[in-house]
């Protein structure tokens, strides 16, 4: 190409779950490069989804699996190589399943998996394929923090009564009725549901804008059965909050039982009563570096042109946050 020629843009299809494709898809459509989601809610979108894969440079998609369903499958009909998956979550579980059910297909195998988190990776790569953490997930620095609040509280978050328990829900009643004092606030039930809570739990339903409840709170606590890398955790940290989670994540305390979450809670307690208990820097520090809109959308760039350009070894290189068990890594609240 000509120095003074001007490219085309990059065309790239971006598949899976909505929420995610649409915030991903706003953030990377620039200059250069032609990003699209289309819904498969409608026959017009099946119809540009089935366009656009045609002719795409890259396909990717939020979420893995082994098996072909039709969007993959389509893809391989279609003679696409580059084609990246990401994993995030419960796709693994399936996963699982479907692996132990012996319908791994060869050709998505073949294919570049990324992961949402370092344990997320470690679980796809138990699949018996090769995966990398590559950052996808983004929230924005807040420029003015609020001051933790002056009652020590709790928030938490569980968006469905029938499956309280992968939420954590067991160990927040257990917390609650060992620490009275303390106010937990749950955030997330549909319109009708409800659970049944020690007197100082507060239910409220669901929330677009997770930011005055945060703005209200001393610590999140997150103590999921299973996870990818929560929004919350990340929008948490960048309003300088103490995180308690079920992964080992800079900036956050990690607990996996009850017990241990019982002890973090204690210990910041005692730290808010004292007036020692400051606000979590170490997170606000994480997410101005790692976690903003601009960090993420330069580095997906860059790794979506080395794919697309064919440059294997700079497609698969990677940074990510220290591996698990190096001091950065330790609970920092």
């Amino acid at each position: 190409m000509k120095t003074n020629e001007v490219r085309r843009s990059y065309r790239v299809v971006v598949h899976g779950l909505p929420h995610f494709c649409q915030k991903l898809s706003g953030l990377l459509r620039c200059d250069g490069w032609d990003v699209r989601y289309h819904s498969r809610q409608t026959a017009s979108g099946l119809v540009s989804l089935a366009n656009d894969l045609r002719r795409c440079d890259l396909a990717y998609t939020w979420g893995g699996r082994v098996s072909l369903g039709k969007f993959l499958g389509a893809a391989k009909y279609l003679g696409k190589q580059k084609l990246v998956m990401l994993w995030s979550g419960s796709d693994v579980l399936f996963g699982q399943e479907e692996t132990a059910a012996g319908k791994l297909n060869p050709w998505i195998a073949q294919k570049i998996h990324w992961a949402v988190s370092p344990w997320i990776a470690e679980e796809v790569r138990a699949l018996g394929l090769r995966c990398e953490y590559v950052q996808a997930s983004f929230v924005e620095p807040v420029k003015e923090i609020v001051p933790l609040p002056e009652k020590f509280s709790v928030l938490a978050y569980v968006p469905d009564a029938e499956k309280a328990k992968l939420y954590g829900w067991d160990q927040i009643v257990e917390v609650a009725n060992a620490l009275p004092s303390v106010d937990f606030h749950v955030v997330g039930l549909r319109e009708g549901e409800r659970l049944e809570a020690p007197p100082n739990v507060t239910l409220h339903g669901w929330a677009r804008d997770m930011r005055p409840h945060l703005e209200k709170t001393t610590v999140l606590w997150r103590p999921v059965e299973h996870d990818g890398l929560s929004f919350m955790v990340l929008e948490a940290l960048a309003q300088g909050r103490h995180v308690i989670y079920s992964y080992p994540f800079q900036g956050c305390a990690q607990a996996k039982t009850a017990v241990k979450a019982q002890h973090h809670l204690r210990r910041l307690a005692r730290l808010h009563d004292s007036k020692t208990l400051g606000i979590n820097s170490a997170g606000i520090q994480l997410i101005a570096e790692r976690f903003t809109p601009a960090k993420v959308r330069g580095d997906l760039l860059r790794r979506w042109e080395d794919i697309i350009l064919q440059k294997t070894a700079a497609a698969h290189s990677l940074t990510t946050l220290p591996a698990r068990g190096d001091s950065a890594r330790q609970p920092t609240v």
